[in-house]
């Protein structure tokens, strides 16, 4: 396999794993989804370009949506003639927020995965069968046998302890 292939594997797996955040923070800056979704086209190309710039290991998402940002902001130096939703100083202030507010969903998303391995299996199962499943609590209670009010204090009690877990593990490991 060619370095070129490599390449294009691995940026084609990172780019797919971030999409939908890519195109949610070109959504933000632009409020349009006909121009989110040629900005996003156009920041694909953008990205592969680029894509030897790319340090492995760093966070994908944060260095796509800076380059994304540095598009939306041409795409809005040439739309100029058009009323920009937000001044200048606005854009930047709420594009650094979202790159920002990226890192962290990151963060607390394996925090949260984390947590979830050390639930035990039954618990696990219960949340599988609401949240992965969708069955409505009812089912659920029929199925592993006791009472909806049970299995609403069971969620509340999993929910408890899973925040509390994920906040221990970011005070641990702070970003």
């Amino acid at each position: 396999m060619t370095k070129a292939n490599t390449n294009g594997e691995r940026y084609s797996r990172l780019l797919v794993a971030n999409q939908r955040r890519i195109y949610g923070f070109i959504l933000a800056l632009v409020h349009d989804r006909n121009h989110a979704d040629d900005l996003q086209q156009e920041v694909a190309a953008v990205l592969w370009n680029k894509f030897d710039q790319y340090e492995d290991g760093t966070d994908f998402a944060a260095w796509a949506m800076r380059v994304a940002r540095l598009c939306v902001y041409e795409w809005r130096r040439k739309q100029s003639k058009l009323p920009l939703p937000m001044s200048e100083a606005t854009f930047e202030l709420l594009s650094e927020d979202a790159i920002a507010m990226s890192c962290e969903f990151d963060d607390r998303v394996s925090a949260l995965r984390g947590c979830l391995g050390k639930l035990s299996e039954r618990h696990q199962q219960l949340l599988s069968a609401r949240y992965h499943e969708n069955e409505p609590v009812r089912a659920i209670a029929e199925r592993f046998g006791r009472t909806r009010r049970a299995i609403y204090k069971s969620l509340e009690k999993i929910h408890t302890n899973l925040l509390a877990c994920i906040r221990r593990q970011l005070a641990e490991n702070p970003g």
